[in-house]
């Protein structure tokens, strides 16, 4: 007769392998949707999968879409459009020992796009505007042309940077924003880690707030150009 503990371990055990789908373990899914969308702005509401905008063709959104393990079971993923507004969801719950999921999402070039996300989020070459949100992880923009609002509760990074425009903030780790083209304003904020912004080189000159700490572009109270930074550290720099 076994122990009590060791019959304790045995239930729990059993109850694990009941609650779980273990046909499911290590299988994988790929498949694509192509959504009409009317009108230039596209909203994206993305939850339980890492998310990736890339530039598409116009006329319409399509969506790449792979699945793993316990996601790919009826009624673990759903993928809709309703108007302007897209919605992906991955479901994992329980004990789950393997799920999960990726979405890429091909947007057409110039669209107005707002995502939000609770898993890692990566935008590339996005020639709109963005307001982008995600919580619970790191949110990445890669050689943006369009006015940026970003907010993460991990790390923002901007790279390659041509955007007029951008509105940058970190709830617990840092914010670092690098230009390619010269910006009109930037305001970058993380309380809770470092900031840096590397401006291109060049002439232009900028109205610099950098705390704490001193810039390494000196600050010209004339210029129509601002940067401000905020953080636990602070930087503001041009390229080399």
């Amino acid at each position: 007769m076994p122990r009590p503990a060791t019959a304790l371990i045995l239930i729990a055990l059993l109850s694990v392998t009941a609650c779980t789908d273990l046909g499911s373990i290590n299988e994988s899914t790929a498949d694509q949707r192509t959504f009409d969308l009317p009108g230039t702005a596209l909203t994206v509401d993305s939850g339980g999968a890492d998310l990736r905008l890339v530039t598409g063709e116009p006329g319409g959104v399509t969506v790449d879409r792979t699945l793993t393990g316990k996601a790919t079971a009826d009624g673990n993923a759903a993928w809709s459009m309703n108007g302007s507004r897209l919605t992906l969801r991955v479901t994992c719950s329980g004990f789950v020992p393997d799920c999960g999921g990726r979405h890429i999402v091909h947007v057409p070039p110039g669209t107005a796009v707002t995502v939000t996300n609770d898993a890692p989020t990566r935008l590339v070459e996005p020639s709109g505007a963005v307001t982008a949100t995600v919580d619970g992880s790191w949110l990445t923009v890669e050689r943006p042309s369009g006015r940026l609002t970003l907010r993460a509760e991990a790390a923002v990074t901007v790279t390659g940077a041509t955007s007029p425009d951008v509105t940058a903030s970190s709830d617990t780790r840092g914010v670092a924003l690098t230009f390619r083209r010269a910006p009109e304003r930037v305001d970058a904020r993380a309380p809770g880690g470092a900031v840096a912004v590397t401006l291109p080189a060049g002439p232009e000159t900028y109205r610099v707030t950098c705390s704490p700490g001193s810039p390494a572009v000196p600050s010209d109270p004339s210029s129509p150009r601002t940067v401000s930074a905020t953080g636990t550290t602070a930087s503001v720099r041009k390229a080399a």
